[in-house]
């Protein structure tokens, strides 16, 4: 008789494996991570890792895979909001939120050095920024009149996303306080002009 599979139980062991992994190869990085030690850190065999991921790499874009479900039901909140510069200002808090995880430096490290070696992970990282992208650009045609005309909506959801990523470039300098409120306020003059609120 087959064993039955349990869903909740597969998508914990998936989970603990993908954490245990972000965790070890932001701080060590991805080469010097064997699956031994993320098999480990996660209480399960390298077998079971292997099993959910057949490889290393596998796991690696695990990690960023997340993001992508995680993205469209962000967006998905924000697209009919009444006031739609307040939701692009609030997709940036979202968006920048997680530099402040000590962590977030060395994983951005470790993705700008694979991507160039694994195509599926460009592939992965792609259609997360389509999504976000395309998101943010409905918001600013939507925002008309709130913000300055001149700025093309595509062009301008590309730049927000560069501005936002950058915060995680500055996550581990002791210098860089308050990410969020900080990109708030540049992302707010940058479509307005003006201050704006801190709220």
């Amino acid at each position: 008789m087959a064993r039955t599979v349990d869903p909740e139980l597969q998508a914990q062991r998936r989970n603990a494996i993908t954490d245990a992994a972000a965790t070890l190869f932001a701080e060590h990085g991805y080469d010097a991570t064997p699956v031994t030690a993320i098999a480990k850190a996660a209480g399960v065999s390298s077998g079971t890792v292997f099993h959910y991921f057949g490889d290393k790499r596998g796991v690696f874009r695990a990690i960023f895979e997340r993001d992508l479900p995680e993205s469209q039901a962000m967006i998905e909140r924000y697209r009919d909001a009444v006031d739609p510069l307040a939701a692009i200002l609030d997709i940036v808090a979202e968006l920048v939120e997680p530099a402040s995880d000590p962590l977030a430096s060395g994983l951005v490290v470790e993705v700008i050095r694979q991507v160039t070696h694994d195509p599926q992970l460009a592939v992965i990282l792609e259609e997360t920024d389509a999504v976000v992208n395309r998101g943010l650009s409905d918001l600013l045609r939507r925002a008309h009149g709130r913000i300055d005309p001149s700025l093309d909506p595509d062009a301008t959801a590309t730049w927000i996303r560069a501005i936002t990523d950058s915060a995680f470039l500055y996550a581990d300098n002791p210098t860089a306080v308050a990410p969020v409120d900080t990109m708030r306020t540049v992302i707010h003059r940058y479509l307005t002009g003006h201050p704006g609120e801190r709220s």
